[in-house]
């Protein structure tokens, strides 16, 4: 896997290797279709007030305020409402660089979609960066998922909603399993006793997420 993944970054990369990539760079750069709320103008004129040290905000097209929460070379995170941006820029085994984006929206559970990107904006298959945890592995450990009764107090969680959180200072990505705060409050009683509140931890290795 890691070999196929360096060639195609070797294929598609190369161009832009030489080109030093941080996740501001790559913030005003996006194209308008993939932040359609926010121009060009709008993002150099957040990324100059948080580098001022002042508060990194604006009114967005929607008439809603739209802030800067944290910028690093290699993370941003953008709130806009209830909603939010993250942008990761992840090192390959190649020197070339593959950018992370998390959208998350919450409503007022939060789900999140992961997509991954070369440094110019070419959408990735996103199976060849991660494989994200399904509902099984936020099961405890030792629960047997066959047994009738915690069948019965899982069938109400066939919706799955999954958020992701990357944390600069670690260079984790977490994942939530939020689907459990949609349930009623008997339903999520049943189900407690048999999942985990603790998310699932991804390191990235250079390659992918494991």
């Amino acid at each position: 896997m890691k070999k196929i993944i360096s060639i195609v970054f070797t294929i598609v990369c190369l161009p832009f290797v030489l080109s030093a990539q941080t996740a501001e760079k790559l913030f005003i750069s996006m194209p308008d279709r993939m932040l359609l709320t926010l121009s060009e103008t709008n993002r150099m004129e957040l990324v100059e007030l948080y580098k001022g040290g002042l508060t990194a905000a604006v009114e967005n097209q929607m008439g809603d305020s739209c802030f800067l929460v944290r910028m690093t070379n290699d993370y941003l995170q953008l709130q806009e409402g209830t909603s939010s941006l993250e942008i990761i820029v992840l090192p390959m085994v190649n020197d070339s660089k593959v950018v992370g984006l998390i959208r998350t929206a919450c409503a007022p559970l939060c789900d999140s979609h992961l997509t991954f990107y070369t440094v110019n904006w070419k959408q990735l298959n996103t199976d060849l960066f991660i494989t994200p945890a399904g509902k099984d592995r936020f099961i405890k450990a030792g629960v047997n998922i066959d047994e009738q009764k915690v069948r019965n107090a899982l069938i109400p969680l066939d919706i799955s909603l999954m958020q992701f959180h990357y944390n600069p200072d670690t260079h984790e990505l977490l994942q939530y399993y939020n689907t459990p705060q949609y349930l009623s409050a008997e339903d999520r009683a049943k189900a407690a006793p048999y999942l985990k509140n603790t998310p699932v931890v991804f390191k990235w290795n250079q390659s992918r997420f494991e």
